[in-house]
């Protein structure tokens, strides 16, 4: 049983307020609260009572959960751990391009952030710096799954997808993976990624090896599912 935190809870409401582009004062509008009793929310100094987080998570259209850290029960508290060392990791991988109907050379970040008892993760677009979605990531000595969701109340998109990296062999050089997820119309894809704690060049030769080999081409018409050779050095 993990103990309430005023502090967190008051920097919870303060990064979807500004996530959600407002001020103290805009928020205090709507609420039909003052500036103050926002600064002291925020602070831990005062914590609202349910009627008011009930209006504040309309207003920033976010779960009531979402401030207190209670999302998933995804995490095993004796098991938390972040096997890279660092809070970001480069991702490559072929990227589909509906205009050119061509795959294309695409990077993304993966922002990791360490709790107590989770270590949560958010997938970053490396173009604008904007989040896609967030999750959580668990991870072992052998491999580190990342889970994701994009839905809040004020999005239209659901999107639900997970990456899984090889760690086996050491996290500091490039680290093979997988993405399972959908596309813009909803249709589940898969493919292999490329993991790094630098932000390195996405070479022709990365971009080459992405792509599925024979053996699994033929593992796929052997067994109609497609197993990825993520394990290979």
């Amino acid at each position: 049983m993990s103990n309430f935190d005023a502090k967190i809870f008051g920097e919870n409401i303060r990064k979807y307020r500004n996530e959600k582009g407002l001020s103290q004062q805009n928020l205090a509008d709507l609420i039909n609260k003052s500036r103050a009793t926002i600064c002291r929310f925020e602070s831990g100094e005062l914590l609202p009572n349910a009627e008011e987080i009930n209006v504040i998570c309309d207003e920033l259209g976010i779960y009531e959960s979402d401030l207190f850290n209670r999302k998933h029960a995804f995490s095993n508290k004796k098991n938390v751990k972040n096997p890279f060392g660092t809070d970001t990791l480069y991702v490559y991988f072929n990227a589909y391009n509906p205009n050119t109907k061509k795959f294309n050379k695409d990077k993304w970040i993966i922002k990791i952030r360490e709790k107590a008892d989770r270590i949560e993760v958010d997938f970053v677009n490396s173009h604008d710096k904007s989040i896609c979605s967030t999750g959580y990531m668990l991870a072992d000595d052998m491999v580190a799954f990342l889970s994701y969701e994009n839905y809040k109340p004020n999005q239209m998109r659901l999107d639900i997808c997970e990456m899984v990296i090889r760690v086996c062999y050491g996290t500091d050089e490039l680290m093979l993976g997988a993405y399972f997820g959908t596309n813009a119309q909803y249709e589940p894809s898969i493919r292999k990624c490329y993991f790094s704690k630098k932000d390195i060049e996405f070479t022709d030769e990365m971009f080459e090896a992405l792509k599925p080999t024979d053996s699994e081409l033929q593992n796929l018409k052997k067994n109609y599912a497609l197993y990825l050779d993520i394990f290979k050095k």
